[in-house]
């Protein structure tokens, strides 16, 4: 069962990820780490960039 998943490895980088929400930071499941780290990289990724992106840093305000 596990051989049938063929798996990029590039893809399967392990990703640190942190929140934080008003200065604390909020706990995140694998799930989550994982949606969240290919949706940011894939859209990072699709940017005109000068070199390759090996940190990324989001700041969002209201």
């Amino acid at each position: 069962m596990g051989e049938s998943k063929m798996v990029n490895d590039e893809k399967q980088k392990a990703r640190s990820i942190k929140v934080k929400v008003n200065g604390r930071e909020v706990s995140l499941n694998p799930f989550a780490t994982h949606i969240l780290g290919n949706t940011i990289w894939a859209m990072i990724s699709s940017l005109k960039l000068e070199e390759d992106p090996n940190r990324i840093e989001i700041e969002l305000s209201q």
